[in-house]
């Protein structure tokens, strides 16, 4: 906690030698978020983290507002005000690394749900016999196609004796294998790399489908790392896609990828904490 408030103490002073005043800070922060006290209750990627007032540690220290909302919210966000969904009022983003987070916006707002754990599209189940998920649940998306669930799959078929490249890449240590080593070995013709990122496009596309149905939006926005291999995992996608939906509605939703590679987080909670200020005009 001492780093975080550190770095925000640092980056403030920094642009006040710029001659640049800092009049809020917004926070995007993984795990569920009790948006009016600004409190983590519960941080997967964090497991000390109980009932943490993130907001009200760092506002004592800067002096300063604090808006905070989970991180896939905020790169929702941020791409409805500065990326691919400008132009639309009602979008749903995923965002694609180490787990699977989303954010959904209609009417152009951010959706919270009644206990503020909208959003938590990494954990619909896509399989229900599938892999335990690291929330307790089976056969999430998560287990599937983010970096993590990639990884699990390689891991399981290397075990069971199935011949890939993966074994070299990873100096025969399969706790060494990474997302990028199994997208490097699809490139190269691993059959193995290939079936896990199809069968991660196949699981992604069974939910956008879901998504589609229950909430129409006009845009589903895909950011995150894991869309660097795009075009090895979304014909996947698409195919189920193609298969599943209503083609009517289909036709009408556009499935693209982020145009904030790296800083829709970023963007998205300034935008967030500009709106909190009153300085940002509602974007209907």
């Amino acid at each position: 906690m001492i780093c975080i408030t550190g770095s925000v103490r640092e980056l403030i002073d920094r642009e006040d030698k710029r001659g640049n005043k800092v009049v809020a800070v917004g926070i995007g922060s993984p795990g569920i978020i009790k948006l009016d006290k600004g409190i983590v209750v519960t941080s997967p990627n964090f497991p000390g983290w109980r009932d943490v007032p993130l907001r009200s540690l760092i506002e004592r220290v800067i002096n300063l507002p604090v808006s905070m909302d989970n991180d896939a919210n905020v790169a929702a966000f941020g791409e409805k005000w500065r990326g691919a969904g400008r132009k639309v009022n009602s979008l749903i983003c995923l965002t694609l690394g180490t787990g699977i987070g989303g954010g959904i916006i209609l009417d152009g707002n951010l959706w919270h749900g009644a206990h503020g754990m909208a959003g938590e599209i990494g954990h619909m189940t896509v399989d229900p016999n599938g892999p335990r998920c690291n929330c307790g649940n089976y056969g999430c998306l998560e287990a599937y196609s983010s970096a993590t669930g990639m990884v699990r799959g390689a891991t399981e078929a290397i075990k069971q004796g199935k011949r890939t490249i993966l074994r070299r890449f990873s100096g025969n240590d399969s706790r060494q294998i990474t997302a990028k080593m199994v997208y490097d070995a699809a490139t190269q013709g691993d059959r193995l790399s290939i079936s896990i990122l199809k069968e991660a496009g196949s699981s992604l596309g069974i939910a956008i489908v879901s998504l589609i149905n229950i909430l129409n939006p006009e845009m589903i926005v895909l950011t995150g790392a894991v869309t660097g291999a795009w075009d090895l995992f979304m014909p996947a996608a698409f195919e189920e896609i193609e298969k599943r939906a209503y083609s009517r509605v289909m036709m009408r939703t556009k499935i693209v990828r982020g145009k904030l590679p790296g800083s829709a987080g970023v963007v998205g909670a300034a935008g967030l904490a500009l709106r909190q200020m009153g300085s940002l005009p509602p974007m209907t």
